[in-house]
């Protein structure tokens, strides 16, 4: 038997206020109610919201120093037991991807049977487009899949954000009513908990909470079945010892200045 893949998801966007941490919410929910181990991380140093919503699955993490870069990607290599979260804030976005880059992290991440996905929540600016472009170029071992969050945008060109691989198309994210935000937006609500414990009948926050869960569920049975067709990695390819990447950050490989987000 092949020992299984567990997922490592990257929120991000260049852009602020596109919804990043309200994604990570519900992913955070989605599978803390079917049970999956997992830990998150908020890379929003100056307001960690989501560590704030989930201060026992959230550690917030800065990685604006060589300290803070270490520890994350330390644990994110070496965790290859439990469902992993980024909540990754427009502020280091490219120094994250720009790290994540120069120290091998994506082939490294997948021979310890860690699969990173991107959740790049897409809008319509141009230098957008452009960098999810890059990063897909150079990331090539990721798995990209594009968010359209209908707040941020009714408008969305496909072509614009192709997904990594056809079978992992796009997240969809519809617009929630006044009455909807209202609820979501409470500090104390849970979608996990309204979803199986709210009296009543389904309601229109059921229904907006579940096309998106269902949207989840689907990615993850796609790419169930795009790793099983995979052909496994051949065995002399070993995973370097965790060392390694302290060692990288120790001879001086930080950020360059690949990642430019226009103002």
């Amino acid at each position: 038997m092949t020992q299984p893949h567990h997922p490592l998801y990257i929120v991000a966007s260049p852009r602020p206020r596109v919804g990043k941490t309200l994604l990570a919410r519900l992913l955070i929910e989605f599978f803390y109610a079917s049970d999956r181990a997992l830990i998150g991380y908020d890379l929003n140093a100056r307001e960690p919201a989501l560590a704030g919503r989930f201060p026992h699955l959230v550690w917030p993490v800065d990685i604006t120093e060589t300290l803070g870069q270490m520890e994350l990607f330390d644990r994110l290599i070496a965790d290859n037991s439990r469902t992993q979260i980024v909540d990754l804030g427009y502020a280091p976005f490219e120094q994250f991807f720009g790290v994540l880059n120069e120290i091998g992290f994506v082939p490294e991440a997948r021979r310890r049977f860690i699969e990173p996905i991107v959740l790049f929540v897409t809008d319509p600016a141009p230098a957008t487009v452009s960098i999810y472009a890059e990063l897909r170029h150079r990331l090539p071992g990721a798995t990209f899949v594009p968010v359209h969050n209908e707040l941020v945008s009714v408008m969305f060109e496909k072509e614009d954000f192709p997904a990594t691989r056809s079978e992992c198309s796009l997240i969809y994210i519809p617009r929630p009513s006044p009455i909807v935000r209202g609820v979501i937006d409470r500090p104390s609500f849970s979608f996990a908990t309204y979803m199986t414990s709210q009296p009543g009948g389904p309601t229109e926050v059921h229904q907006w909470i579940a096309q998106i869960f269902t949207a989840f569920r689907d990615l993850e049975l796609r790419l169930l079945h795009v790793r099983k067709l995979e052909v496994p990695a051949a065995q002399e390819l070993l995973p370097r010892s965790r060392e390694s990447f302290a060692v990288s950050f120790a001879a001086g490989v930080l950020i360059p200045p690949s990642y430019r987000v226009a103002g």
